[in-house]
């Protein structure tokens, strides 16, 4: 306990304020005394009463009474989260960083209760807090670095660990910034490692967003640690929300992101560079025969997609989306027959489906077979904003797909390739070596309208038949 004895030194700053207030003086002096016999009766709850009281009409003591003022608040926090009286206890922290809102231990306290009560992502933010305060605080580095371990999704390790990746990245934004792209967006940074890539290069400006708390607080952490703190300017914000020039001064010259899950659109890429396309980017070149500088005009990495679709047999998908047994030990399971698992292919989503889950292919239990060839489903130019636009509007079209071996659908497998310029592109195909998996779409429906067999026979096709995709 600290020491509740001391009293304080006035100067004469203090004695001049006991001439013009004596009686706030007076009150001040008693809830002071007050406080420190509290606090050794260890009623907690009201000597913090008093040194909230204290320290709101008398600033000048914060340096007396600050050791004393965390020793009760975290006290009187203990005594809180064991009756359940969460709201208060919070309330007090709040109180607390009102007076203090500078000091790293109230912080990081304040954050070990938040994560103790489930909020992470605001943990995270108040360990951060902390270690920006004080780098060499050790608890709150260890603190927020292990709920980081809760937060971050694990395919970020991934992601990092993919070196063929990373490197592909890196030479199509280095070419970029080397042919006059100096000023740069980096959207869903994440670790923030595109946009050091782009500083890397030499870019005038670089930019960089985060919409995860975490993850935001994590890519300043990097960003710091590789001496780019001053010339990296990183959001907490989703890029959807970003204004010139409230949030970056003026409209960029090359955006970069990855902002992409195995079935390409998840992450909202789409959405995202079309507002970048209308608020964020320079106006892009409107043809080959243009000749102007690229720093006057904008694009993006990646240049573009290629969806590429084929539909396989798997038992291990199979048992994973529907049921497969008949009966199970002499009873029927006819009645659970429209059993399914909510991800599914169907044309007729609703709410409560998802589209596509995602498996590595090449990794499954024994294995996949293919129905038919690979085909390419899309293509799109994501520095062209017209067909940005198009996309979800564009007329439905039916492809048609020879089987080329017999077998039961089970799925439609999903891959695309990420064109970053003219050089380089990635993979996310089934036998590719990457941190990707692919989109995987089961298919449910009994697939009437190709043939009419009994239900066993529903979902076998055979080599004399097409197979019907609508996209």
């Amino acid at each position: 306990m600290p020491n509740t004895s001391a009293r304080p030194k006035h100067g004469r700053r203090a004695r001049r304020r006991r001439r013009v207030d004596p009686a706030r003086d007076q009150l001040v002096s008693s809830s002071l005394e007050s406080a420190q016999q509290c606090l050794l009766n260890q009623d907690y709850g009201t000597a913090f009463v008093h040194y909230l009281l204290v320290l709101n009409l008398a600033p000048v003591f914060k340096d007396f009474a600050q050791e004393s003022f965390r020793f009760t608040l975290f006290k009187w926090a203990e005594e809180l989260d064991s009756v359940g009286r969460i709201q208060e206890l919070f309330d007090c922290y709040e109180q607390a960083l009102e007076i203090f809102p500078a000091d790293e231990v109230i912080l990081n306290s304040m954050g070990e209760h938040l994560f103790r009560m489930g909020f992470r992502d605001e943990a995270a933010g108040h360990f951060h807090k902390a270690l920006k305060l004080k780098p060499d605080y050790p608890e709150a580095r260890e603190n927020f670095y292990r709920v980081a371990n809760w937060l971050v999704e694990r395919w970020h390790f991934l992601m990092l660990n993919d070196h063929g990746r990373n490197r592909k990245y890196q030479q199509a934004i280095q070419k970029a910034v080397q042919n006059g792209c100096n000023t740069v967006l980096d959207i869903g940074t994440g670790t923030g490692i595109l946009g050091m890539c782009a500083k890397k290069a030499g870019a005038a400006e670089v930019y960089a967003c985060e919409l995860s708390k975490t993850m935001y607080e994590l890519a300043c952490e990097v960003v710091a640690a590789n001496g780019m703190e001053g010339s990296i300017k990183i959001l907490h914000k989703k890029s959807l929300e970003m204004e010139v020039p409230t949030d970056i001064p003026h409209r960029v010259s090359l955006v970069v992101t990855e902002t992409v899950d195995a079935g390409l659109f998840g992450e909202g890429i789409i959405e995202s560079l079309i507002h970048a396309w209308h608020h964020l980017l320079l106006p892009p070149k409107r043809g080959d025969g243009e000749f102007r500088e690229d720093c006057t005009t904008g694009r993006v990495i990646p240049a573009g997609a290629t969806v590429f679709c084929m539909a396989v047999e798997c038992l291990e998908i199979r048992r994973h989306h529907r049921l497969c047994a008949a009966e199970v030990g002499g009873l029927s399971m006819a009645a659970a027959g429209e059993l399914r698992s909510p991800v599914s292919c169907s044309s007729e989503q609703d709410d409560s489906t998802e589209p596509y889950t995602t498996e590595r292919l090449s990794r499954l239990p024994g294995g996949y077979r293919e129905l038919t060839e690979p085909f390419t489903a899309l293509t799109i130019d994501f520095n062209n904003v017209l067909e940005l636009e198009g996309l979800s509007s564009r007329e439905v079209r039916e492809i048609r797909l020879p089987v080329t071996l017999e077998g039961e659908l089970d799925a439609l497998a999903v891959w695309f390739q990420l064109h970053l310029d003219e050089e380089n592109s990635l993979s996310t195909g089934p036998q590719e070596d990457t941190c990707w998996e692919q989109a995987i779409y089961p298919v449910h429906s009994a697939m009437s309208k190709m043939q009419n067999r009994n239900a066993a026979d529903a979902f076998v096709v055979y080599a004399q038949y097409e197979l019907i995709f609508v996209i």
